[in-house]
């Protein structure tokens, strides 16, 4: 089987001259996906605002049909850009990123990626970019003989002979095998760890007929709307080899940084060979024939990955790791001699019409090239490709920001260096771009020519909807907690968004919520995020809301660490909340303590107790000592504190509580349990960041596998690792050990009302996305 679909690849090259054709794979529920898309059940959105009759909304605000409007305030974010033949309905790209969980573990996409990509282009993305990486089947590649001008491909080959080499021959030289040590089979889908991106997502087979039918649904639904669709192609090192030999600098995604104790199971191999010409050759041959089933499935072009040092194409590009000594080596012209040849070889064999975006790191660490560099490389690649996306770099601070970058779009800077060394192929820039009229005004300065979207698509799935409407205020402000990237390697590769409860959901969120049977009077007993939800939602679906708050503001325990300078996106999350509340007419009574006599009286038809928790209190001698304070009451009070401060829990609530107390001058100390910090957060795209936040503040110190056991007059005492008591002199010391719902007293307002619920903390203590979802989920029953 695997024989007979590379003959039929080579035959229709050679019948083409290297112009492939276009097949189209279509089946009845392709036709029925389309219809689907055209009926509008591919948005989550529905209208309702206050006062509208009820419906089933969901967590991001749209107006409704009376009063949406195309708007012209985003009048360069929204032009259209001619690339070649291709006209991009507007200047937002949306980069790849989906669920990790949304995909099934099978042999081709299912119905939700298909929606979830679709949906993307129906919301404004110009191009999408499907994140799952596809390939041929690796034993394609390990089977039969190869003809270096099977392809069409000589003119990029000039200085390579002509030759056959065997089976047995090309699967020594290149290290590719193929047995079942190498593969598992499911059908014809590989399911091999070593072709596999750690649990990521799923590799796609291309010459999987079956695959390819579903393929081409999921293109046709992106071209539905208007936009183009891409393939993000597999193009991977043989095994046993890298660019150059031993054990470079900057190994992919620097493993030891990104994730406590990784680099001991993902150290790669020093003993690696240089990849020889031949085999890049046939890597490129392999791109092609990817290439032209890609275009067959419908697809537009190619979405390059060259960045972060990781695969193939990036790790040529960097001087880090390309020490090479031949033509594919040295100078900057001489590393991106392969990503020319492999984009050459595409268009040749695709048409020049088959889109290229290259998306490479701006600049790299020490050592590494630098943001001129990139520009020489984007004038190098002018003419093969059709346009260049800038990402930041794992060395630096990835090209996801956390919050501990304060720099709202951090990359922004890169594209305008690009644009003064006159590059004039396309640019885009990644990093940051949520804010609309940030998008508007990168593009209106002339820094870039498009941004690059994937977190503005995660927490407001209609985000460039919203651009059309101009209703800045109702995008959903990214926390960059980076949730969406999921744990890690020590946990499912579960992704989450902690301010939109249906990313994951989109697919079938319409049809698990029903409208309400009549408008109901609802009380949300507490002004936190969970509460603020809660009422929004059951306002949105056209209920009489009345929001209590005993404090004198919104905001709940946000409220605590507002002032904090790494907390700023925590803060706009709040002030959107707080805008949108006010926006759809919640009554809010704040300074009001609410009792369940109080709240009886008023007679309402819901009560939802939103009350939150309180901090975990230690059974430890001393603990309630003058001493002692606990997290949640540290901020806006530093100045009370001595200087030496003990932070008990090193989770990532102590941990920042104690670099926040430590920017401020105080000697800090955390003590924690386990091996390492903030064990309780995203350690992909996140946990480096806070790593890097605290080594460059000199009064952080901690102490790990430390058992606190005592609060002394002076201090605290902890076992260490190798069971020895200590003591540590301090005059202040903070609690960091956790939470606990307050769910007695939430409990009390049961019978307060004819129906009762509790969300958020006062349910069950967690995260943002515990209060956020939570309260989503039961104000949408209501």
């Amino acid at each position: 089987m695997v024989k007979d679909v590379r003959k039929d690849l080579v035959r229709d090259a050679e019948q083409k001259h290297g112009n492939l054709s276009r097949r189209t794979f279509l089946s009845s529920t392709g036709t029925a996906a389309l219809a689907v898309a055209a009926t509008g059940l591919l948005s989550r959105n529905a209208s309702g605002q206050a006062g509208d009759a009820p419906s089933t909304e969901q967590a991001t605000p749209a107006a409704s049909a009376e009063t949406a409007k195309f708007s012209n305030k985003y009048p360069h974010l929204l032009a259209p850009l001619k690339i070649g033949r291709h006209v991009l309905k507007n200047r937002i790209i949306g980069t790849p990123c989906s669920p990790h969980f949304l995909d099934s573990p099978g042999a081709y996409p299912n119905e939700a990626l298909i929606y979830h990509y679709a949906h993307k282009a129906k919301a404004g993305a110009s191009i999408v970019v499907l994140s799952q990486e596809l390939d041929v089947h690796p034993t394609l590649k390990a089977v039969g003989s190869v003809d270096r001008n099977v392809l069409n491909t000589g003119q990029w080959q000039t200085n390579q002979p002509k030759s056959e080499t065997s089976a047995d021959d090309y699967t020594l030289k290149t290290g590719f095998k193929a047995s079942k040590e190498f593969t598992l089979q499911q059908g014809n889908f590989s399911k091999s760890v070593e072709i596999m991106d750690a649990g990521h997502y799923p590799i796609y087979d291309l010459a999987d007929g079956a695959c390819q039918n579903i393929l081409s649904q999921l293109t046709q639904a992106v071209h539905f709307y208007d936009s183009l669709c891409l393939m993000k192609p597999k193009i991977e090192i043989p095994k046993g080899y890298d660019v150059s030999p031993g054990d470079p600098v900057g190994t992919p995604y620097s493993w030891g940084t990104m994730e406590p104790g990784a680099d001991e199971g993902l150290k790669i191999a020093t003993d690696r060979k240089e990849i020889t010409e031949e085999m890049l050759q046939k890597t490129i041959i392999d791109a092609v024939i990817e290439a032209a089933l890609a275009k067959d499935c419908g697809f537009d072009g190619f979405f390059l990955h060259c960045a972060y040092r990781a695969p193939l194409t990036a790790r040529m590009l960097s001087p880090l790791t390309n020490r090479r000594t031949d033509k594919y080596g040295g100078s900057l012209e001489n590393r991106a001699r392969f990503i020319i040849e492999l984009c050459d070889a595409i268009k040749k064999n695709c048409g020049r019409d088959f889109f290229i975006m290259i998306g490479m790191s701006g600049s790299e660490p020490k050592g590494g090239y630098t943001p001129e560099d990139t520009a020489e490389y984007a004038k190098l690649f002018t003419g093969h490709a059709d346009m260049v996306d800038i990402k930041g770099d794992p060395g630096e601070r990835m090209s996801a920001p956390s919050y501990f970058v304060e720099e709202r779009t951090p990359y922004l800077y890169i594209t305008e260096v690009m644009k003064k060394k006159g590059v004039t192929i396309p640019v885009s820039c990644d990093g940051g771009f949520q804010d609309l009229d940030d998008c508007e005004a990168a593009i209106a300065s002339g820094k870039t020519d498009a941004v690059g979207v994937a977190r503005g698509f995660i927490t407001t799935p209609d985000f460039g909807t919203l651009a059309y409407e101009g209703r800045n205020e109702d995008v959903v402000p990214c926390l960059r907690c980076n949730g969406c990237h999921g744990w890690g390697f020590t946990k499912p590769w579960l992704s989450t968004c902690a301010v939109n409860p249906t990313w994951g959901l989109e697919h079938k969120i319409d049809r698990m919520i029903s409208p309400p049977e009549s408008k109901k009077k609802v009380a949300v007993i507490g002004g936190g995020p969970s509460g603020m939800e809660a009422a929004m939602i059951a306002s949105r679906r056209g209920h009489d809301v009345t929001l209590y708050e005993k404090g004198g503001s919104l905001g709940g325990l946000f409220n605590t660490y507002g002032e904090t300078s790494f907390k700023w996106t925590y803060k706009e999350y709040k002030n959107y909340l707080i805008r949108q509340v006010g926006k759809l007419g919640v009554k809010v009574r704040l300074n009001t303590e609410a009792t369940p006599a109080m709240i009886q009286k008023e007679g309402f038809d819901a009560v939802i107790a939103a009350i939150g928790a309180e901090p975990i209190v230690p059974d430890v001698p001393g603990i309630k000592g003058k001493n002692v304070v606990f997290a949640p009451d540290v901020f806006g009070k530093e100045d009370t504190l001595a200087k030496d401060v003990a932070v008990i829990g090193g989770g990532l609530t102590g941990t920042e509580t104690g670099m926040h107390l430590a920017s401020k001058g105080h000697r800090v100390t955390v003590l924690e349990k386990s091996h390492f910090l903030a064990k309780d957060r995203f350690f992909i795209h996140f946990w480096s960041s806070v790593k890097l936040a605290w080594e460059q503040l000199p009064n952080f110190s901690y102490v790990l596998q430390a058992r606190f056991n005592g609060v002394t007059k002076d201090g605290v005492t902890y076992i260490d690792a190798s069971g020895k008591e200590q003591s540590l002199k301090a005059g202040s010391v903070v609690i960091a050990a956790g939470m606990k719902a307050k769910d007695d007293l939430a409990f009390s307002f049961h019978g307060a009302g004819r129906r009762f619920y509790m969300v958020g903390d006062c349910k069950e203590a967690g995260g943002i996305e515990n209060a956020v979802r939570t309260a989503f989920n039961i104000a949408s029953m209501i």
